[in-house]
């Protein structure tokens, strides 16, 4: 079973601030989870046969030209002589 000091330190780490509601909600809806898991544990899988994907994964989509109508740059607040000017990041 977690603990509710657990589930605090997870929120801490999160940035969230729980109240003992959510820590009690919490802690018993990840120790379901945990025995859901630990059943999925005691399923033999001897005799199963690897899975395999019907529909193909690596399908590409068509490149379609779509053009733009109007000036993109039109609803941006800060914006000089045609560029967008974004927060300073260094």
């Amino acid at each position: 079973m977690i603990s509710k000091d657990e589930i605090r330190h997870l929120g801490w780490l999160s940035r969230l601030e729980l109240t003992d509601s959510e820590l009690d909600r919490y802690a018993s809806q990840i120790d379901e989870i945990i025995r859901y898991f630990d059943k999925l544990d005691t399923v033999s899988l001897t005799r199963s046969e690897p899975g395999r994907s019907i529909k193909k994964v690596s399908e590409l989509r068509n490149d379609n030209i779509h053009v733009f109508e109007g000036d993109p740059l039109e609803f941006s607040k800060n914006r000089k002589d045609g560029f967008v000017k974004g927060p300073r990041m260094v």
